[in-house]
């Protein structure tokens, strides 16, 4: 939760998917994304400063004890199942293997060393890369010019960068100009990189699990699973509800522009992180025109965002929650990034969640 914001590309969130975005939320000038702080706007409480939630939003009568079937709570075997692979995946080991062509998927390991005009620059060369094939990590042809090179060849690889694509220089400090321009690298490949799953029995069950969780057996990791999965699929229930069936007279615009804020930030950062500037980064990375075009895709998201983050404070402010010292200090280690607010806002949706799901009934 900390660091979510609505500026995850969904599924229906392509540039068309809201033509009045524009007039929503402007355009990406009109916000101080740079200067983002996720602890500005949010007091000591948790709560939006200035905000009373409650003037915002009218939570449906029957909020504090929804009921739902739980033929739609419970989680099925496949969703089990699915949690059970991911964490076998999560402690998969590494075999390298060097006796076949690389393949669009395959994780590769290469050197690299790039040059724009027989001029070596600055960020260009680097030894023992982990590039996945396909993921688009790298300036469009990179990643496909690697398919079908075998470990222990090294061949040339010719791209061009984007247009906006920012400077780097050469060995001596002089600029080099990288946007648009075409650039030579000369690639390594040592190897391509297989997962090996661990064999999932009660003995690696415990090994791994025992002492941090007490869970012994294969049976119990289930469980375990199962409940984890029961209470998001109710969480997510919760919010669904609440969602629908509350009445939002309007959203404040300093919750709005905070979410709008956050999600300009975070491809921003990432912009500079890659070397781009913001339209270019948006357009290569998220497959958006520019940053405005961005905030016309997202815009269904920072809305949900914005609603989902006055429900919070509103239940709070009902049912007069305030979190536990406890919930409070999950974050202590995160406030040096976040701020000590931020951090207990999320503090606050954790007490939230807790009531209303120990209220919520499920038959």
């Amino acid at each position: 939760m900390l660091g979510a914001a609505g500026c995850s590309k969904s599924a229906d969130s392509s540039s068309a998917a809201s033509s009045t975005a524009a007039a929503v939320y402007g355009s990406a000038e009109d916000y101080d994304y740079e200067n983002f702080s996720y602890s500005s706007g949010l007091d000591e409480n948790g709560y939006w400063e200035g905000v009373k939630a409650l003037d915002y939003v009218t939570l449906p009568e029957n909020f504090a004890s929804l009921t739902f079937k739980r033929s739609e709570i419970e989680p099925t075997e496949e969703e089990i199942q699915s949690e059970i692979d991911s964490l076998l995946s999560d402690h998969a080991t590494e075999k390298q293997v060097t006796d076949r062509a690389a393949a669009d998927g395959d994780t590769v390991n290469i050197d690299y060393a790039g040059s724009v005009d027989g001029v070596a620059f600055s960020g260009g060369t680097y030894s023992g890369y982990s590039l996945t094939l396909g993921s688009g990590t790298f300036v469009d042809g990179f990643e496909d010019q690697i398919v079908g090179h075998t470990p222990g060849e090294t061949f040339d690889v010719t791209v061009t960068f984007p247009e906006g694509y920012s400077d780097s220089t050469d060995s001596e400090g002089n600029t080099v100009v990288l946007s648009g321009k075409k650039a030579v690298f000369s690639v390594t490949l040592n190897y391509i990189s297989e997962k090996v799953l661990p064999e999932l029995t009660d003995a690696w069950v415990a090994e791994n699990y025992g002492e941090s969780d007490d869970v012994h057996t294969v049976e119990e990791l289930k469980a375990l699973y199962q409940k984890m999965l029961y209470n998001t699929n109710l969480q997510n229930a919760i919010m669904d509800d609440l969602l629908a069936n509350s009445t939002f007279k309007e959203l404040p615009k300093e919750v709005t522009d905070y979410q709008v804020n956050q999600c300009l930030n975070y491809y921003y950062t990432m912009a500079n992180y890659y070397g781009y500037d913001l339209d270019s980064f948006v357009q290569t990375a998220a497959g958006y025109e520019n940053a405005d075009d961005l905030l016309e895709g997202m815009s269904d998201s920072i809305t949900t965002y914005s609603k989902e983050a006055l429900l919070y404070q509103a239940v709070a402010e009902t049912l007069d929650i305030v979190p536990t010292q406890e919930q409070i200090d999950t974050y202590s280690s995160y406030t040096g990034t976040y701020g000590e607010n931020y951090c207990t806002m999320v503090a606050l949706m954790d007490a939230v969640t807790d009531a209303l799901t120990e209220s919520a009934v499920v038959s």
